[in-house]
């Protein structure tokens, strides 16, 4: 059904919707009108921590622009856009906004300089004047999605549900994971066109690429296989599966491109990217906004339905099966509280496993590192002086304390990741439960069937670390180690290795210490977010279901007059709901039309450093 002015039908949905909206779902269409209006495609750059994510979108802006490297980003989006007076806006929770220069990015979006983002920000929107920008383009670099640390936060959730098409980085080492293959997955859906890229390329070996088709073609023939030819088949079956259809990879380094030698992978991605911005970007946009706008219709839909369903069974049997729904929604409120008790139990657990291991380290790396720094006395600084005994003692002894501690931070972070990925997922699933539940009971109790969304996905930021190895000493120390290292022959040797042995034994500890420290910072920092967001979750879940039944016990303790009107404004809220739906299937077309979850690129992408062979554009 076409609007009677013959206008544009995706205009007038959006219009509609509005005007049935509450104040939060008229703010989210006022954005989608605002990018319609503009022509503004959102492309989300997702992926792990550490893929090089907004190293890459430095590389499409032409120059260093994002903060990268060893400082990742907070959990908080950062939005790229065109335009010629390049700045930052930094826009708060209460509403305030600020202007700041490019240069002030990282006091905003990085855990050095915003850590926790203690500064309460919502969002933060960079103007950059850059070609791909110019194209219609605003790129948003996100912190760490998929991150098996516990997927992602509220602000990226909410990227994530915002976005149009997507960039989804990988790299070869290390590997695609389980939960960055699911996270590809929801991309996929919620995206209309999905670039899949391998970064990091140059790090592996390319000598004798086999002849024959590419990784998603076919497979590779001969003996000799190149580790980037083994990434490519392996990354491409495993985004294959994740997307439904085969992808084209764009193996690339993000990093190399940036230098004046240039990149030739990225050179292919860039080129199929700003052809997608020329020649798919406006068709794409009309389909996200519609999926957006659907997706919020659908949700109002079933807030009408369940509303106008509940009003009418008012007695006998009815109405105990309109109690018994309510008593199922209210079991997910009970589960809440029960998941953040949860959540702060097994936090409290990993922490004790912690500390106990902290000390195991520390005691068992003390004497791998006194074995080791007796050998060196005992060897190659035997009959040195004094001096050169502690100066070199000291630098190699702060080498492998900091080579110990690293070695065991980093393999407790990784058992405290897939904990917490683990109580995540269990998490999720529970409540996935509970809205099945829900969805069950509406259809078994009400005969409705409602689209609950389901649990959405978290991020903890990873956080920066480092370790301080140079002597700590007050002025006795300074003056004691003075007379030391120029004490002659014998004795200042004794007296040297002496202090190195104590040293170590001191040294260890400490780096250990710091190391445990760091960890108990980043799991009560993600237990806190977990706790948090599992509110969220359940709160959003359900939040339009228990809305309608608190609307539908009022109804029914209405007047009968006061009930027909308000069953006869539902009722025409429902037909203009299905109305709008319908002007939505318009622009989206039959289901068979649209491809499952997001168009991708066909065929497979060039080996690095190869021409690459001719290949449809990804939106087309």
């Amino acid at each position: 059904m076409r609007p009677t002015d013959d206008g544009d039908p995706l205009e007038a949905a959006l219009g509609g919707l509005s005007a049935l909206a509450g104040p939060d779902d008229r703010a989210a269409l006022a954005e989608l009108r605002d990018r319609l209006a503009q022509q503004v495609l959102r492309v989300l750059v997702a992926g792990e921590a550490k893929r090089g994510k907004s190293t890459l979108v430095n590389a499409l802006l032409g120059r260093p622009v994002l903060p990268s490297g060893v400082t990742p980003l907070t959990a908080l989006a950062t939005s790229v856009r065109y335009g010629r007076d390049e700045g930052v806006t930094a826009v708060f929770r209460d509403g305030r906004a600020e202007s700041h220069p490019l240069q002030a990015l990282g006091d905003l979006v990085t855990e050095r300089g915003n850590p926790g983002n203690w500064r309460g920000l919502a969002s933060v929107t960079v103007t950059v004047d850059a070609p791909v920008l110019a194209r219609g383009a605003a790129l948003v670099d996100t912190p760490g999605m998929g991150s098996v640390y516990a997927h992602n936060t509220a602000e990226a959730e909410l990227a994530l549900e915002t976005m149009d098409a997507a960039v989804f980085v990988l790299t070869a080492d290390p590997p695609v994971s389980a939960s960055e293959r699911d996270l590809m997955s929801r991309v996929a859906r919620l995206s209309v066109s999905m670039f899949v890229v391998l970064n990091k390329a140059d790090y592996l070996s390319a000598d004798t690429p086999p002849a024959g088709p590419g990784p998603a073609g076919g497979a590779l023939d001969g003996h000799r296989r190149s580790e980037l030819a083994e990434a490519l088949e392996f990354t491409a079956g495993v985004a294959a599966e994740a997307a439904g259809r085969p992808v084209r990879l764009y193996p690339l380094s993000a990093r190399a491109a940036l230098t004046a030698a240039g990149d030739p992978g990225f050179t292919v991605f860039a080129a199929d990217f700003a052809g997608y911005l020329e020649s798919g970007r406006t068709a794409d946009l009309r389909l996200s906004v519609a999926g957006h706008a659907e997706r919020l219709a659908r949700s109002l839909l079933d807030e009408a339905d369940l509303t106008r369903r509940a009003a009418a069974m008012r007695t006998g049997d009815a109405a105990g099966r309109v109690a018994a729904f309510r008593a199922r929604l209210a079991a997910v409120a009970v589960r809440r509280q029960d998941a953040a008790d949860l959540a702060a139990a097994e936090s409290a657990r990993m922490l004790a496993a912690l500390n106990e291991a902290a000390e195991q380290a520390a005691r068992e790396a003390s004497g791998r590192v006194t074995a080791e720094m007796d050998a060196l006395l005992a060897g190659h600084l035997r009959s040195a002086q004094a001096a050169a005994i502690e100066s070199a003692g000291r630098a190699r002894l702060g080498e492998l304390a900091v080579a110990q501690a690293e070695a065991w931070r980093q393999g407790q972070a990784l058992r405290l990741e897939h904990g917490l990925a683990r109580l995540d997922e269990r998490l999720a699933a529970e409540l996935q439960a509970e809205l099945d539940a829900v969805r069950e009971a509406a259809a078994g109790l009400l005969g409705l069937t409602l689209t609950v969304p389901g649990p959405g996905d978290r991020l903890a930021p990873d956080l920066r670390f480092f370790y301080v190895v140079g002597e700590q000493a007050g002025q006795t120390e300074l003056l004691a180690g003075a007379i030391r290292r120029h004490l002659p022959g014998a004795a200042g040797r004794r007296r040297a290795r002496e202090y190195l042995r104590r040293e170590a034994a001191d040294l260890i500890p400490q780096q250990i210490g710091r190391a445990r420290a760091d960890l108990q910072y980043r799991l009560a920092e993600a237990t806190r977010r977990l706790t948090r967001d599992v509110e969220t979750r359940y709160t959003d879940s359900t939040a339009r279901l228990e809305r309608a039944l608190r609307v539908a016990a009022d109804q029914r303790q209405a007047t009968a007059g006061e009930t027909a009107g308000l069953d006869a404004e539902l009722a025409k809220r429902q037909e203009e709901l299905g109305r709008l739906l319908e002007l939505l299937a318009e622009v989206s077309g039959p289901p068979e039309a649209q491809p499952a979850g997001g168009s991708v690129g066909l065929g497979a992408g060039p080996a690095y450093g190869q021409s690459p062979p001719a290949a449809p554009a990804p939106g087309g």
